[in-house]
């Protein structure tokens, strides 16, 4: 058996590797009503050596309480996206979280994940029309 975890830590070579030259803000969304889950993420990325991130969310104790993981799911959610592009992976980046919307009883693992996604692709969509 492969050793899935290894390969994660080590990650892809910088060849091939997307480059990102100016930051990009963008707002990750999921709000599935049929399931019941919302949250919204703030992100702004930004050039840099090597994968980093800043949770400066004012909210972060708060979030807590529905024990979501924070900021995992999001951080997960935006390397699933940006790790995999057809143009090769967008990794070397400073990720800020900057703001958060979300719901007690409606905001899940899931969902924070979700909204991290829909980041990546809001990401690399402005990339794409910057080329």
């Amino acid at each position: 058996m492969k050793g899935y975890l290894t390969l994660w830590a080590e990650g892809p070579s910088d060849e091939g590797s997307r480059t990102l030259t100016t930051a990009v803000t963008v707002i990750g969304e999921w709000n599935h009503a049929s399931k019941s889950e919302f949250a919204k993420v703030q992100l702004t990325v930004q050039p840099a050596k090597e994968f980093d991130m800043v949770d400066a969310v004012e909210q972060r104790s708060e979030l807590e309480a529905p024990d979501v993981g924070w900021p995992d799911p999001v951080i997960f959610g935006l390397l699933d996206i940006l790790m995999n592009t057809d143009l090769g992976p967008l990794k070397n980046v400073r990720v800020t979280l900057e703001r958060v919307w979300y719901h007690e009883s409606d905001s899940t693992r899931n969902a924070f994940r979700n909204s991290g996604r829909d980041a990546g692709r809001k990401i690399i969509d402005a990339l794409d029309r910057r080329v």
